[in-house]
């Protein structure tokens, strides 16, 4: 088992979400490290080891809780900007999507999803990692009796999933295949919470052709940013015009795991290991499942320009882009910031803000944003509450700290479009 963005190899496509954890039960502790998700570089034949063959994220049991994120997010102020609209067409380009699951029923287009490893045994409408699943529940979970779980968008998109994953965490993914699947399939928006710290030429076309087909892609930054680990720039998150999205913790801080550098473009809660992300789980009776990494930072933001594309249908990819990251909650003074980028994305602003869309090239303004913050933050206590009661006590921890982090923002002024 990998510590945090812990690396097994060089130069492979790594899942930027999957957890490793250990369920002791009722009243026990859940104990979460991210693996540091590798697979072969392009063309290489590695093994899978055994214990690589787990499900990316752990089982949780239903509970009517609203996580952090959803909270810190304001996903509740969403609901009039969700149900209206051009309905956007959004690739999850990953380890497949389990439709069995009840909040995802309806969500995905599975005659136009498609596997690229062995559709006849990895179909990709199921999920074996869980990855998949967790990262389209975020997008587009439907709300459900007595769960707190629900997606930023879920009556503003048709996902499509492009399964690129088979059961194990070291195989070879066809990354750049999948992004020209999606394209293919008029895809608008393409979510990759995966990357390579090797910038090869096939991606790079992937993501130039889709781009130039007016596609937006957004991709996780990368769980190696931590000293030890070596912050090496991520692909395809690295390229230009790929939205590229870091993680924070509940505290609004970006974690240790996150990367860091130029190619930052914005953030979103990521979790940390006292207070994880809550979300769908791969399973018919409707399990909910828990994670954290940049992996399910990125489909936060998704969901957020696919809610901007659908209330804003003329608007090109680029200023989707531009609205996301000038509508984002400022955390650095000199945004963009290598670690925050131009900060914590806003959903609720991105929609709501009246201006008149930019220029595609012309950058996101450096003046403060409306949304600003307090300069002490405020300490969040979860292990108590995790320790008394086990996962159903880090799950209202985390209700707890989404409605700190919405309580440190000052009331701002923001004329609704």
């Amino acid at each position: 088992m990998s510590g945090v963005g812990g690396l097994d190899g060089v130069g492979g496509i790594r899942r930027f979400g999957g957890l490793r954890r250990r369920w002791l039960g009722a009243g026990g502790v859940v104990v979460a490290l991210v693996a540091g998700f590798v697979v072969a570089p392009v063309g290489g034949l590695p093994s899978a080891k055994a214990d690589d063959c787990q499900p990316s994220v752990t089982p949780v049991p239903l509970t009517p809780q609203v996580p952090w994120a959803q909270t810190a997010l304001r996903v509740g102020d969403l609901a009039p900007f969700s149900t209206s609209g051009t309905k956007i067409r959004v690739a999850v380009v990953d380890s497949g999507i389990d439709v069995a699951a009840p909040q995802l029923a309806g969500a995905v287009d599975v005659a136009d999803s498609v596997s690229l490893v062995d559709p006849k045994t990895y179909p990709p409408t199921a999920d074996a990692l869980g990855h998949g699943t967790m990262v389209a529940g975020i997008i587009a979970a439907r709300a459900r009796a007595g769960v707190g779980v629900a997606g930023l968008a879920p009556s503003a998109v048709s996902l499509l999933s492009i399964r690129t994953y088979k059961t194990c965490e070291s195989e070879d993914a066809p990354i750049a295949a999948g992004i020209r699947a999606a394209v293919a399939r008029g895809a608008k928006i393409v979510n990759v919470s995966a990357g390579s710290s090797t910038n090869t030429p096939d991606l790079a076309s992937a993501v130039s052709q889709a781009q130039a087909a007016g596609v937006l892609i957004v991709a996780a930054a990368g769980n190696l940013g931590a000293q030890q680990d070596g912050n090496p720039p991520q692909y395809p998150a690295a390229y230009p015009g790929v939205v590229a999205v870091a993680a924070v913790g509940a505290d609004r801080t970006v974690t240790t795991y996150s990367e860091h550098g130029a190619y930052v473009g914005i953030a979103a809660p990521g979790g940390s290991a006292d207070a994880p992300l809550l979300g769908v789980g791969p399973a018919g009776d409707g399990t909910l499942a828990s994670g954290l990494g940049t992996s399910f930072a990125a489909p936060y933001v998704t969901a957020t320009a696919a809610l901007v594309w659908s209330r804003y249908p003329t608007l090109t990819a680029a200023q989707v882009r531009q609205r996301l990251y000038a509508t984002a909650d400022r955390m650095a003074s000199g945004a963009p910031d290598a670690s925050y980028g131009w900060g914590i994305v806003d959903p609720y602003a991105a929609l709501t803000t009246v201006s008149t869309p930019a220029p595609a090239t012309t950058p996101p303004p450096v003046a403060p944003s409306p949304l600003s913050f307090a300069a002490l933050p405020v300490k969040q206590d979860f292990t108590g509450r995790a320790l008394a009661v086990g996962g159903g006590g880090i799950l209202s921890a985390g209700g707890v700290a989404g409605a700190a982090w919405l309580a440190r923002r000052r009331r701002r002024g923001v004329r609704v479009g």
